[in-house]
């Protein structure tokens, strides 16, 4: 009976709860803040692609575009938040919407082929930006079975104008 006064004291004992509380919550609470700020800063660019991507179709739209002005368009947009060397993109044209196709995604997170064709007047345009971003949480990401990258991809289908 000796030996279970000591285990019951200690069973009752509530010195530590509060840091062993704070030991299970936190790493919870750290990455939940960790993921909220990446899907914020994926949002942010998101929006970023898809302003310059519409601002840089425009110049396809009405005929005026070629590879070089399109890019630097996108660019102009797009570079305070996303680095211009590292935006890919893919430019169809045709004669109707259903003979585009999406281009499909790699498996290390681009697009898996690239191109440029403007068209011409009255042509089905689509046109995909994507933005392959290094994740700051790549380990999480690689653990969770992603491969440490996150693509950020904007699609966009238009009819050229006469021109």
């Amino acid at each position: 009976m000796h030996r279970s006064r000591p285990t019951l004291a200690f069973l009752s004992d509530r010195h530590g709860v509060t840091s062993i509380e704070v030991a299970l919550l936190a790493p919870v609470f750290l990455l939940i803040l960790c993921a909220w700020t990446e899907v914020g800063l994926c949002l942010v660019m998101e929006s970023a692609l898809d302003n310059a991507t519409r601002d840089a179709s425009r110049l396809i739209r009405v005929g005026t575009a070629t590879e070089a002005t399109f890019k630097a368009a996108v660019c102009a947009k797009a570079s305070p938040i996303i680095p211009c060397a590292s935006i890919v993109y893919n430019v169809q044209s045709g004669s109707s919407f259903s003979s585009l196709s999406v281009v499909a995604v790699s498996s290390t997170g681009t697009l898996s082929s690239t191109g440029f064709t403007a068209g011409s007047s009255g042509s089905d345009m689509l046109v995909q930006v994507g933005y392959s971003k290094p994740a700051f949480f790549s380990s999480l990401l690689k653990a969770a079975g992603f491969g440490g990258n996150i693509l950020i991809l904007t699609t966009l289908t238009f009819q050229n104008e006469s021109y």
